[in-house]
């Protein structure tokens, strides 16, 4: 079994092996992934995080041994945080984005493929435990960034995409797309028991889910679709004020977080 890891900032995860195909998610800086399919210039990899597979091209990671990824794994794991962060050495610097994680050793040192490598920036301060009291600022912090179909960062991110990383700030990890999002979770029966936090799915006209938005309370959702906004919701859906009508019709809410009494 090989493995590789993504030696740069944030790169593309196409469905096929051209550069001109659907781009279906992106690698950040240090995931790691199983190497499935090598050919000239792509290989085919499925996340170790995720499962999430897709193709990534040739020169856009390090491949690994296991005990080069056992040994990157020892250091303790941090997520870069709101404000970013920059990873750098005397002859390479990487800027990486909101939600990175790195796994750090003592002194704020990154070894990984190789390179040893000095981190400077913020770091997630956000727990489990904070979900409830923090997730909504989190969340809003996002509001105006551009959809990107694929994208996982703050220069382009997809519905559910942003529902990974903010919920991944607080140590809880989502599937990549919406209709797997979907299938895990408790299900929220009434609109009124809505909580901050929980997650809204909507689907097509073939019953297909296809979006995904975090609630900011009862009413109010926020999720990416042109670019992250800020959006009414009833039982039937989501009310764009903009276009003054539905944009996406309701099928389930869910809860994966703890949130006490």
């Amino acid at each position: 079994m090989k493995y590789g890891i993504c030696t740069l900032a944030l790169v593309p995860l196409r469905l096929e092996q051209a550069h001109r195909s659907e781009m279906v998610s992106q690698v950040l800086f240090g995931e790691l992934f199983e190497i499935l399919n090598e050919q000239p210039e792509w290989t085919y990899i499925r996340m170790l995080d995720t499962s999430y597979m897709g193709w990534i091209q040739n020169g856009q990671f390090t491949q690994l041994h296991q005990e080069t990824m056992d040994g990157y794994l020892k250091g303790k794991p941090h997520l870069v945080g709101r404000e970013g962060g920059l990873l750098y050495n005397a002859s390479k610097q990487f800027s990486l984005c909101h939600g990175t994680k790195l796994y750090l050793t003592k002194r704020d040192k990154c070894s990984v493929a190789g390179m040893e490598l000095d981190y400077q920036g913020s770091v997630n301060p956000f727990s489990r435990g904070m979900f409830q009291s923090e997730v909504v600022n989190l969340a809003r912090s996002y509001q105006d960034a551009p959809y990107l179909w694929g994208g996982r960062s703050q220069w382009g991110i997809d519905c559910s995409g942003f529902s990974q990383l903010i919920y991944g700030c607080f140590d809880i990890s989502l599937p990549r797309d919406a209709y797997q999002q979907a299938e895990i979770g408790m299900t929220v029966d009434f609109i009124s028991e809505i909580k901050a936090g929980d997650l809204a799915f909507f689907d097509n006209a073939d019953g297909r889910i296809t979006h995904v938005g975090i609630m900011l309370d009862s009413d109010t959702i926020i999720h990416a679709s042109a670019k992250v906004r800020v959006d009414r919701m009833d039982s039937e859906g989501i009310f764009n004020g903009e276009l003054n009508r539905y944009s996406h019709k309701l099928r389930i809410i869910k809860r994966y977080h703890e949130t006490g009494p």
